[in-house]
Parts: C-alpha cells; structure tokens; sequence
C-alpha cells in the first residue's frame, strides 16, 4: 500500500505542476515534498515510511549528488573557486553564530549548543547545486555570467557543509577525521588522474557500445556501481556517503569523457530516466512522510522558525555566495545569484537528518528546517532566473549561434554516413554557346 501511494504520487506530481503551470510555477520536487505529507502521517495516512523507502530514497541522494559532480566543469569555474571557498568559509562562521543563537533559544537536546549550531549552520549555508541546475538548464543561465557565478558558488556550498560537520562532529577526533577525508580525496584524485591519462579501458568500452539498446546496459551499471562503490569507500573512511557520490560523479565525468559525443549523450539521458524517474521522487516523497506537521502546528514558536530560517539562509548564504559574479556586475546579477545560492532542498533534508539522528536538534526543528528550504526553492529560483533573463549582460546565444543537441547529433549521424551512400546530385550546366551569349555574366573563353 504504501509503494503504490510513494508511486502514484510520483506520478500525479509533474501532472499537477503541469496543470497549474498557467497560474503558479512550482517546482516538480517541492510538489513531491507536498504530495508525500498529504498522503503520510500528518494528513490522510494513506503511507508512512519504512525501511524499504529509506532505503530507495538513500540511492535517490547519492544519485542527485552524484549527477552534480558529473555535471560540474571545474575547468569552467576554477578561476572563481578561490572566491566561492573564501565566502563559504564566512558563510560558515556566520551560520554557526546564527545557529548557536538559535541553539540557546531551542529546548535542551541530547548535545552540546555547539553541535547543534553545527547542524543548523550547516543546512543554513548549502546550496542545492543538484537540486537548482535543471532549472538553470530550462532557462538557458548555465553558461552566463549568473550561471558561471552561481555554479562556482554551488559546488561549494553542495558538499562544503559534509565536510565540515564530518570534520567537526565525525566519529572521531576533529584531526583524525580531517586526515581520513584528506586520504579520501587524495584517493579520488589519483583515480581522476589515471582517468584522465587513459579513459575508459577499451573492453568496456566496447561492451557499453554493444549493450547500449540490450537487455544488458552496462554503461549504466556501471555508472551505478562506481557511485555506490565510492560511496562504500568513503563511508568505511568516515566520509559522508553524499559527499562520496558527489566524487564519484566527479571521476565518472573523466572516465566516459572520451566516449563517443552521441553514445555519451544516450548513457547520460537513461541515467538521468533512472535518478529522477524513479529514485529521486521516492526520495522528496519520503522526505514529505517524515515532514513532522503536526508537531510545527502544536508548537507555534517552532512554527516561526520557518520564515526566521528562510531570511537567515538568504542573507547569510545568498548575498555572501554573489561574490563570485565578475565585476561590473547589475543589481539583477546580484539578486538572482543570491537567490540561486540560497536555494537548497536535498542537502537541507540530508544535513537536518543527520542532526535529529545525532540528538543535535528535535522533530520540529528538522521539520522547520525542511520547510524554509522548500520556501527557498519555490520562490528563489523563479525570481533569480526570469531577473538574470532580463539583463541584457545575460543574453542566451540562440541555437544558430550555439546548436543544440539535437544539431550536433545530426551533424555526427551525418558525418557517419559512407561516402557511396550519399546522394548524388547532378547540376544542370549550360552550353558554353549559350554561357557566352548571355548578356548578364560576361565569360572569358580560353583554349
């Protein structure tokens, strides 16, 4: 009962948006997030959440973080990414001030103000990278000066925020655990290296071209393997299991880079059929089960944190993340790359989790928490992204300028095709009596 319910609101939820597209934009995730509270606990009680739920929706994260390390372009973004660390790192400090503030407030919990002021701050100063870019894609702001500043400030703030709090409350002692995520990323960046030097060995290259319309689908597999073996990896070196696949999406862009341009665009549409046809949904629906509202009802002062934690993510994350924009940069730049960085959803969820797991914060905190950050992504990006359409420094280049996908394809498919196989023509010439008799095109005649 409860998968049918998971599923039928999986379903009904990009028709719902779709239908009321004409009057209000909403964001497929953030009606996902509201279908799953109305069919859980807190309303109709049609589904609550399980193992098995928990279990699809764990895959669900790893793939969205997954699909944002092999969506980033470092060699896009690096020269800002000095930038982008040095405004997250304030960010941080005034986060964590923030949270510590709101820690005092809180009732007691099962640890230390500070900790908890680590969780909290550290769900105030994510940014949804994962969660915002398909929407950046829809509305031509990947390659602009707002995309390019918000990407920058993006990847920071999509697995900044694990490491920190890995570091600061993990297992162990704060320099061990920097230690273990050092020997992590340095393991990683090995692999990216030898990756780069020799790609995709050549028989998976050619077992993935085989089963590419088969039964088997190995570049898909594969791709999943890698994901959850990484993650495997870190999580046995005390890395946080987003930030795992986060570097496996980051490894798996240098491994398939030198796959053919149209078998690479086919892998990455079916992986992406899998992440958001499936595990993705699961995941925001099951986020809407454990959506504590009746807790937040019953409680009016906890209720109140909703808007207080959607002012403070603005303020504290957005305008600091702006830094990345290239000067001169127009208010409109200023104001959608703010928006853009202080939108966040999934690692709001999974950073919220990880503290009510921890005893950092209660029920109704996580709970108001989620809820600023579903406010965030249903009113931030819209705003951002038709202001960064309207600035004249943000001009989308039109297809016959930059072709589209489907151009490439074409130009590919065509350039495959065997020289014997292409049409014939013939042109129709005149004769020379009649070329030189023309009044119109004078032509010299020589023996």
């Amino acid at each position: 009962m409860t998968l049918v319910a998971v599923l039928a609101a999986a379903a009904a939820a990009p028709l719902i948006t779709t239908a009321l597209k004409r009057w209000l934009n909403i964001p497929v995730v953030v009606m996902e997030m509201a279908l799953g509270i109305i069919i859980g606990p807190a309303v109709l009680g049609f589904a609550t959440s399980n193992y098995i739920l928990s279990g699809l929706a764990a895959i669900g994260v790893w793939l969205l973080f997954y699909g944002a390390g092999y969506e980033t372009d470092f060699g896009a973004v690096k020269d800002r990414m000095k930038i982008a660390s040095g405004a997250w790192l304030i960010c941080l400090a005034l986060s964590i001030t923030a949270g510590y503030i709101i820690a005092l407030l809180l009732p007691a919990t099962a640890t230390s103000p500070f900790v908890s002021a680590v969780f909290i701050g550290g769900a105030l100063v994510s940014t949804g990278l994962g969660t915002i870019l398909p929407m950046m894609r829809d509305a031509h702001q990947i390659d602009t000066r707002v995309g390019k500043a918000v990407i920058s400030s993006g990847v920071v703030g999509q697995f900044a925020p694990q490491i920190a709090i890995g570091v600061l409350v993990g297992m162990s002692s704060p320099v061990m655990n920097l230690g273990r995520h050092i020997i992590f990323f340095a393991g990683v960046g090995l692999l990216i290296w030898l990756a780069d030097r020799y790609g995709m060995p050549a028989f998976g290259r050619r077992v993935q071209t085989a089963t590419l319309d088969t039964g088997a689908q190995w570049g898909i597999i594969f791709q999943i393997t890698l994901c959850c073996a990484i993650v495997l990896i870190g999580e046995l070196l005390g890395v946080d299991r987003a930030i795992g696949a986060f570097a496996a999406g980051l490894l798996a862009r240098h491994v398939l880079y030198r796959v053919e341009t149209v078998e690479h665009k086919v892998i990455d549409r079916k992986m992406k059929a899998v992440a958001y046809g499936l595990f993705l949904p699961i995941f925001f629906i099951n986020a809407g089960l454990t959506f504590d509202l009746r807790g937040l009802i019953a409680q009016p002062a906890a209720f109140a944190l909703i808007p207080l934690f959607f002012i403070i993510k603005l303020i504290i994350r957005g305008i600091p993340g702006s830094a990345t924009l290239v000067r001169p940069a127009s208010w409109r730049e200023r104001v959608s790359v703010s928006m853009l960085v202080g939108t966040g959803l999934a690692a709001v969820i999974l950073m919220s989790n990880l503290g009510y797991e921890a005893g950092a914060i209660s029920s109704t905190t996580r709970s108001a928490l989620i809820g600023a950050a579903k406010l965030s992504v249903l009113i931030f990006p819209t705003v951002a992204l038709n202001l960064a359409n309207r600035d004249p420094r943000n001009r989308y280049v039109p297809d016959d300028e930059n072709p589209s996908d489907e151009t490439e394809l074409t130009k590919i498919e065509v350039a495959q095709i065997p020289v014997a196989e292409l049409p014939t023509v013939e042109i129709p010439v005149a004769p020379a009596a009649e070329m030189t008799a023309s009044k119109d095109i004078p032509v010299l005649l020589t023996a």
